[in-house]
């Protein structure tokens, strides 16, 4: 419920733990100091999340999520957090914005009933910038051989949106948070 799209204008649906993966990585952006969400802080979120397909296809390909999640601390991690106060200025950013857009367009393609946590990692594995996809792509990981959620084969992958419809689907976007961040 941290995550709301213009559903009507895209004809989908986000799943409930895709939307509590986007408030988990909100309150990673704040902890490590970012007032933007990046394709890192949404994959710190799938991994907190822990329960969900995107975790799982880590796990069965022998990726050390915690060795993950410490490669990105180290990289992205800030001396200050952002304070509960300044939770409003938190925004997705370039990066985690085409990552969420990318999930949307590939659960669109595969004409799946709603958005989830697989959609979202194959989106941050093409994500050239990103530390987590960089430390998984070393571990052999790749999006084009994860498929739809419990599905058992590779999805096709969707075209990148181009610059008017990346910035009409983040336009939709309303993201708020409680006041909780958990350490």
């Amino acid at each position: 419920d941290l995550l709301y799209a213009n559903i009507a204008a895209f004809q989908m649906k986000i799943s409930k733990e895709f939307d509590a993966i986007i408030g988990f990585a909100r309150e990673e952006a704040m902890r490590t100091g970012s007032y933007t969400i990046e394709a890192d802080h949404l994959l710190l979120g799938i991994l907190r999340h822990g329960d969900n397909d995107a975790v799982r296809a880590m796990r069965e390909r022998g990726i050390d999520t915690s060795g993950c999640k410490s490669d990105i601390d180290s990289a992205i991690f800030h001396e200050h957090s952002i304070p509960y106060s300044n939770e409003d200025d938190i925004r997705l950013g370039r990066e985690g914005g085409n990552a969420v857009s990318l999930a949307i367009a590939d659960s669109m393609a595969e004409d799946a009933s709603e958005t989830s946590a697989i959609h979202l990692l194959k989106a941050i594995l093409k994500q050239e910038q990103s530390i987590g996809s960089a430390y998984l792509r070393r571990k052999g990981m790749r999006a084009e051989t994860l498929g739809a959620p419990s599905a058992g084969k590779a999805a096709a992958v969707p075209p990148a949106p181009g610059k008017n419809e990346l910035a009409a689907l983040l336009a939709t976007f309303t993201i708020r948070t409680d006041k909780t961040i958990a350490s």
